[in-house]
This record gives C-alpha cells, structure tokens and sequence, in this order.
C-alpha cells in the first residue's frame, strides 16, 4: 500500500479511521467486545461512513475489525436492551437501516476485509462493503433464527442477490456457518487468503479502485447497485418483522437458554 505514512483521526472511540492516500480505513475497534454491533458501535459506524461520503478526496474505502473477530453481532446486553425499550429497539432498527441506505449509495467503493468472524449484524455489515476478502480460516453465519429473530438490515436483502434464492434459505434459516472457501464458492466473497493476508489483500484491491476514473466508478457502481434498490422496498418489513420478534416469549426464552450456556461456558474457561 502506497501514500506515505497514514493520516489517522479517531471518529469516535468505537471506530478508528486511518487515511492512507485517497483510501480511507475504517476499523471497528471494539476487540474486547468482539465488535459487536450494538448500539454505540453502529452509530459510530454511521458517523463514519457519512463523514467519509462528504469528503472529496476519498476514492475507496476499507471496512475491517480490530482484534480477533470482524464482528459477533448483536451482544447480550443490547440485545436484552432492545427487547425490553422498544424506543431503544426502533433507534438500532433504524440506524441499521440507515447504514444500510449510506453503505450502498457511497460516491466511491468499497472493500471488507473480513480478517475473523462475522456473525449476524456483522455479516451483513460486511455483505454491504462492494467487495469482500475473507481469511481462509474463519466463517460468516447468521444464527438470528434460531434465537427467534431474524435480519431486519438487510440481510434478506443482500444474501438471495449474492448467492442464490434456496442458498439464502438455508443458511438464513439454519444459522450455519460459512468458512471463507464456502463463502468465496457462493459468492459472498470475492477472495479468501491467509488470515496474515486479508487486510493488505483489501488495501490493495481499495488502491486498484481509487486509481480508476472516480466518474466512470461511481455511476456503474450506482448503476449495479439498482439491483439492490429494487429488491430493497422490503427493508421496512424486514425492520418490522424483527422488532415484532422481539416481543416474542420464545425469543425470551431462547436468548435466556444461550445466555445460560455461554455463561457457563465462560465459568469453565481459567
């Protein structure tokens, strides 16, 4: 990666953004939490990306996490939150929504770099990027069926566009995980490399973006992002759907079965 050393402003504690030349990075540096997409992270998020859509010397954009994982997705405690302040579930819901909405109309392009797992709201934050380099050896899985939710940010959206009507089925339904190969054969990664290769490997392709004519890039990349509008009249459901879900009791009883589990898990880790 060219440009000198990088210039780097902290947009909120939550999200680092790094410039390096018209590449601008931003990492979810929340390692401690595992990047979690609850509700402080997504607003940071947002901030961002908005800042980044104003500046004109931005041509590429990198989106990576800072420690071991990409992103876990929702937390316990956001998402017992959200379930209990239904005026705090519909701020999340819609942030999410309007991430969603910022994401896919950026004046320039955009890389995941996707260095460990994503998992939920992190998978879907991820699939929003225009390209994804996933590291060989972790996973993408979206188990929020299973807790009796379901994607209302647009992964319902984004995953039968990337892959494929019954592909989408079964991992949407199921919660499955994807290893970067599977997830490359599906294509909802474009490459998959050495976990050691996955940020430089998307620095370079966001470096190969910026370089070409920023016009040209910006209307086909509007033009090939229609695709996703037409299909997208269904987010205000998929929003919908969710927040209902939360009211459920065998959402309730479900969250409190793997808050149990993962406790006790933890009680037996030294």
């Amino acid at each position: 990666m060219s440009g000198g050393d990088p210039s780097r402003t902290d947009a909120h504690p939550a999200v680092v953004v790094d410039r390096l030349g018209s590449v601008a990075r931003v990492t979810l540096a929340r390692p401690e939490k595992a990047n979690a997409m609850d509700g402080e992270i997504t607003d940071a998020l947002l901030a961002a990306v908005v800042a980044l859509r104003d500046d004109p010397d931005v041509h590429a954009m990198v989106l990576t996490g800072q420690g071991a994982a990409f992103s876990a997705g929702g937390d316990f405690e956001t998402i017992r939150a959200m379930r209990e302040d239904r005026r705090m579930r519909e701020t999340v819901l819609a942030a999410h929504q309007e991430l969603f909405w910022v994401m896919t109309r950026l004046p320039f392009p955009t890389v995941a770099a996707v260095n460990g797992a994503a998992v939920g709201a992190g998978v879907t934050v991820a699939l929003l990027c225009d390209l994804v380099v996933m590291a060989e050896d972790t996973f993408l899985s979206d188990p929020r069926v299973s807790l009796g939710l379901l994607d209302g940010a647009g992964g319902l959206v984004l995953w039968p566009l990337l892959t494929s009507l019954s592909a989408a089925k079964e991992h949407l339904l199921l919660g499955d995980r994807v290893s970067g190969i599977e997830a490359h054969r599906l294509g909802l990664a474009n490459r998959t490399v050495p976990a050691s290769d996955v940020l430089e490997e998307a620095l370079q392709l966001a470096e190969r973006l910026s370089a070409l004519p920023p016009q040209a890039v910006r209307q086909a990349r509007q033009l090939l992002n229609s695709h996703i509008d037409r299909v997208a009249a269904i987010l205000p459901h998929c929003a919908r759907a969710e927040s209902e879900c939360f009211d459920t009791e065998e959402h309730r009883v479900l969250l409190e079965r793997l808050s149990a589990r993962v406790a006790a898990k933890n009680a037996r880790t030294p």
